[in-house]
């Protein structure tokens, strides 16, 4: 071993090639390495959707869900399929199960059983469409173009320009596209001609479809010169189809296509209104292939925009919003700019402590540990995103340690008299193990990531990839290049300013040492009290609104309303949101009339947290106070789109039951239960009544004595009110539908009885000689959970703040009429309790649902924000009995002993303490970034604590048999302090200026920052007072019990 070591710090230029190699492969991997948002994640889910146009929705559960559902019904791997059929559409949404061997196999199993389905009614016109959800399928840039103060068919054509010019960028794969209006060829049947000639809406919509088409007929039968024949019969413009023939006889005259109507080209029936910024417009959403940079994709798109721009007239204006890209240059500046501040740091504290030269090839190891984890997220495939990048961060804070550790002994060895290279080998042995033993430990803590599941465990995952490669990278910097690199002939200038400290501190451990047993069970108290403050103060929050940058209004007029009326409540609403968040909005945009002509939606884009003083969940609370005023609104809902891996509403609860009565019941209760609970708000479910309908009840004895067929009566008023399709055509390389009218399709339901349609004979028959109209309430929508009917609640729940501590707004921003101090913003009389949690909320509303006795038909289905906390924290807490079960093991084989691996991961729950005070202190949430910086705590804790038990091992082999115990542990303890507080401030240095946004803000990491950073201050006095404590107390009892085995040895002798 130590010929091994001496071989290797003996090869300086080796080490250099080392580092420099690292640091190059790093550069080059870091210009080439794909940029993205997130990780490839595949959520195993695919979205079957299928339009029935002008279906209710019973008709489309009845003639296209159930289909549907029967055949993937009986398609293995599904964990669940849920569906809604709604007015003119199915969806579908198929979850796999998860951990699936073949999931591939799988989906084409779901595609082929879709395929299978044949029986579709007439007006089914498009397949199924299948969609793989996967994080390709989210938009990469959204441009806006508002075309309000311009002709509309101009700013429809720029929009086909964008669109066909932006397909062509590398890296683009796909775009959708919104508030667009397809062009059809419309064909407008006066119905008084109709009637003239004799002819009813069939016959017209059969002369043309069969006049549209094509067919080959056979070869010529020539052997030396072989063609085939085809008859060619296709519109080539609209005046073809003008001059279809309709009805013509051996002697009378010809009826063309045009004798009985208008035909031109218009655009498809507006079901739904897209407003952008106050007016109508259009949105390009732009969507990325999986290998492309989302940074060098969204700049190409950029400057094609801006070239293409040039030659728009000025009226056009076009804007972007939602710009993925932003959030990583964001985070990559972040990195970059902590790093340099890290470095920065690093030079100066070890240089302070150490000597400038130690200083500089410690702080070596930061770029090469970075440049290299680069390289090696490159060779697995993985991608510099959102999240990887949020491993960077920990290891900004964590890398540093190891490399310190080892310097600080060989700086401590090189001082002594004898051979460099056989101290600077000393040096390297006397922390080696423990170094390892620490980076196998933190790689223990951070592979426990692997085990939390579901969509979170898929996003995470490259996380704990990044700081594992981190240490790997650590370990061969700090084994092959660092000692080499300090083994240099030059005396260093030793520092001597802080042995005053080290001797102060030697003389309070021999006091600390002597009142062990007053002090272990005071930091117990401690821990205690700040576990019970913790519990009934610091709310849990998965994903915490805090640094939301889009807020939603849900808007809902009286059912029955038009789209055009709900509209006008959209305007007012939205000129309220612009008063309100003023310079704070980046953009808005409204869709009206997606699923229900009375409801609708508006993102509100606001600028990012960086940039305003005042929060998301200030702006919300404001607006749900402004928004009640609005007339004409049934209903407005305000809410927040927390950051994170999607995971729904805060509270979504599945009712199945094929008993209608027992689920609506049940479902009543239910909603009453949550509007009882304070802090839950935005309460929603998914069977509200649609609009009123008219039933056209129809005589069948009376049809069938006239000889009228229910096919021509659905044909002639389909026609009539929405039209009906007749063919495609493909005009000047332009494909479009063609539909036909009955007059201008803008009729009442007096029409129903006022028209005629032709019996089989030909003959004009009035239906109001067969049929009688009757009004009848609105039916919901159809849900189904794996092929039952099923209704859902969804809810959302204010974030709670710690009580008492950071204020959620400024004084100036809170009511005049609210009872403040003069210069605080804490309101007077008792301290506000925080909002109940997901967690909580859900565990309530079920137990007083008691549906296993109330409604025993009913089946609970929970979902939803709540439930993935739930999840994710069982997750989290395997996660964490796993890493300290390893731990544990790890450190036996080390101390060969049961005990002292106990001293060193006592140390975890004790650190803490400082996450729980810090947390209140600054007004945080616990979240899924603050359990992920106490993990990274835990791997940091676990390092300073070993080293300290390894050495004081070392010292009582040499010194117990001498001394006094509270001499030779308080002088050991000593030893390692520099090491310490080394360790402490550099860690400090790396994570804490992005706690308070010295190297940049960025909400989403901060609390992972602030558990490092302040769990590691208090972790730092555990090391330095509460461990040494623990360790003597061990030691007695470990005595005692020696003594008292020696005695009953003694008596069995004599026995």
């Amino acid at each position: 071993m130590d010929s091994i070591l001496d071989f290797l710090v003996r090869q300086k230029k080796f080490a250099l090639v080392f580092s420099l190699a690292f640091i190059a492969i790093g550069v080059l991997s870091v210009v080439g390495m794909q940029r993205d948002q997130f990780p490839a994640v595949d959520f195993e889910i695919l979205a079957v959707t299928t339009a029935y146009p002008g279906a209710s929705p019973e008709d489309v559960e009845k003639s296209v869900t159930n289909v549907i559902e029967n055949e993937l019904l009986s398609v293995g791997g599904i964990k669940e399929i849920t569906s809604t059929s709604r007015e003119g559409i199915s969806s579908i949404i198929v979850t796999l199960q998860a951990d699936l061997k073949d999931v591939t196999t799988v989906k084409n199993d779901v595609r082929n059983a879709v395929n299978r389905v044949k029986s579709y009614p007439e007006e089914v016109t498009d397949l199924p469409q299948v969609v793989d959800f996967n994080v390709t399928e989210f938009p990469i840039i959204t441009i806006n173009i508002d075309g309000a103060n311009s002709d509309y068919a101009l700013a429809r054509q720029i929009t086909d320009d964008l669109e066909t010019a932006l397909l062509k960028i590398k890296g683009v794969a796909s775009i959708d596209k919104n508030g667009y209006l397809e062009s059809e060829i419309q064909i407008k049947v006066d119905p008084v001609k109709l009637d003239k000639y004799n002819m009813s809406i069939n016959e017209v919509i059969s002369a043309i479809s069969s006049r549209n088409s094509r067919f080959t007929v056979g070869g010529n039968n020539q052997e030396n010169l072989e063609k085939n024949i085809v008859i060619l019969s296709e519109f080539e413009s609209i005046d073809d189809i003008r001059n279809v023939v309709i009805k013509s006889s051996f002697d009378g005259p010809i009826i063309r296509l045009r004798d009985i109507s208008e035909v031109f080209r218009g655009e498809e029936e507006e079901t739904s209104i897209t407003r952008i910024n106050g007016t109508k417009g259009f949105i390009l959403q732009i969507k990325k292939n999986n290998q492309a940079d989302i940074i060098r994709t969204v700049k190409r798109v950029r400057k094609r925009v801006s070239e293409l721009q040039e030659n728009y007239p000025d009226d056009i204006n076009i804007f972007y919003t939602d710009d993925s890209s932003e959030a990583v240059e964001n985070r990559l500046d972040i990195i970059i700019k902590n790093g340099y501040i890290g470095l920065a740091l690093v030079l100066i504290v070890l240089g302070v402590f150490l000597s400038i030269k130690t200083a500089f090839w410690v702080a070596v190891s930061i770029p090469v540990t970075l440049l290299g984890t680069v390289f090696g997220l490159g060779l697995t495939g993985n991608t510099i995103n959102l999240i990887s990048l949020s491993g960077f961060i920990l290891v900004l804070g964590i890398v540093v340690d190891d490399s310190i550790v080892i310097a600080e002994s060989i700086h401590y060895y090189k001082s002594k008299e004898g051979n460099l290279y056989k101290n600077v080998v000393m040096g390297l042995k006397r922390v080696i193990m423990p170094v390892v033993t620490t980076i196998i430990s933190t790689m223990l803590v951070m592979s426990s990531f692997f085990l939390m599941s579901g969509i979170l465990g898929k996003f995470i995952y490259v996380l704990p990839v990044v700081v594992i490669f981190a240490l790997g990278i650590s370990f061969l910097e700090i084994t092959f290049a660092l000692p080499a690199h300090l083994a240099t002939k030059k005396v260093d200038k030793q520092r001597t300013w802080f042995i005053p400290v080290e001797n102060f501190y030697n003389r309070f451990m021999h006091y600390a040492l002597r009142w062990r047993y007053l002090i272990v069970p005071l930091f117990i108290a401690l821990l205690a009290y700040s576990s019970f403050f913790a519990f009934k103060n610091i709310p849990f929050n998965l994903f915490p609104s805090r640094g939301a940058t889009v807020m939603f209004a849900n808007v809902e007029a009286p059912n029955g309303s038009s789209a055009a009326y709900t509209e006008n409540i959209v305007i007012e609403v939205e000129n309220i949101i612009t008063n309100e968040i003023g310079e704070d909005l980046d953009s808005l945009t409204s869709n009206i009339g997606s699923y229900f002509t009375n409801v609708a939606n508006i993102e509100i884009a606001l600028t990012p947290t960086s940039d305003r003083e005042r929060t998301a969940e200030d702006m919300e609370e404001k607006l749900k106070a402004l928004v009640e005023g609005v007339e004409g609104a049934e209903k407005i809902n305000i809410s927040l789109l927390r950051p994170g891996p999607p995971q729904g509403e805060d509270i979504e609860i599945t009712l199945v039951a094929e008993n209608d009565t027992q689920r609506n019941l049940a479902a009543n209760k239910l909603e009453k239960i949550l509007k009882s609970i304070d802090g839950v708000d935005n309460i929603n479910r998914n069977d509200e009544i649609g609009k009123p309908r008219i039933e056209t009840v129809l005589d069948f004895d009376e049809m069938a004595r006239l000889g009228v067929d229910y096919q021509s009566v659905y044909r002639h008023l389909r026609t009539a009110f929405s039209g009906s399709y007749v063919t495609d055509v493909s005009i000047a390389g332009q494909d479009e539908d063609v539909r036909i009218y009955i007059g201008s399709n803008d009729y009442t339901e007096n029409f129903i009885m006022n028209t005629t349609v032709k019996n089989l004979q030909g003959n004009s028959i009035p239906m109001s000689k067969f049929s009688t109209l009757r009004e009848i309430k609105g039916e919901p929508d159809y849900n189904h959970f794996d092929g039952d009917r099923s209704i859902k609640l969804t809810a959302s729940i204010a974030d709670g703040r710690p009580k008492n501590g950071r204020p959620k707004t400024k004084p100036s921003e809170v009511d005049q009429d609210q009872n403040f101090d003069g210069d605080q913003s804490i309101k007077r009389g008792p301290p506000r309790e925080p909002p109940p949690t997901k967690t909580a909320v859900l565990t309530m509303v079920l137990e007083e649902l008691n549906a296993p006795v109330d409604f025993p038909q009913v089946s609970i289905i929970t979902s939803g924000g709540a439930q993935e906390s739930i999840e994710s924290l069982q997750d989290f807490l395997r996660a964490f009995v796993v890493a300290i079960i390893g731990i544990f093991l790890l450190l036996a084989i080390l101390f060969n002993s049961y005990s002292q691996p106990m001293l060193v991961l006592a140390a975890v729950p004790f650190s803490l303490i400082g996450v729980v005070w810090a947390f209140y202190f600054h007004g945080e949430p616990l979240s899924f970034f603050a359990l992920t910086g106490s993990l990274a705590l835990m791997g940091v804790i676990v390092n300073d604590s070993l080293v300290m038990v390894s050495h004081l091992n070392y010292i009582k082999e040499k010194s117990a048999a001498l001394e006094d115990k509270i001499i030779w542990i308080a002088r050991g303890s000593r030893d390692r302090l520099r090491a310490v507080v080394l360790t402490t401030l550099t860690t400090m240095a790396g994570v804490l200026p992005l706690a308070y946004g010295i190297g940049g803000t960025d909400v989403f990491l901060q609390p992972m920052v602030l558990a490092l950073g302040y769990g590691l201050i208090f972790g730092t006095v555990l090391t330095l007072i509460l461990l040494p404590c623990m360790y003597l107390m061990n030691y007695d009892f470990i005595n005692m019990l020696g003594r008292i085995k020696t005695k009953y040895s003694r008596k069995k002798v004599v026995v």
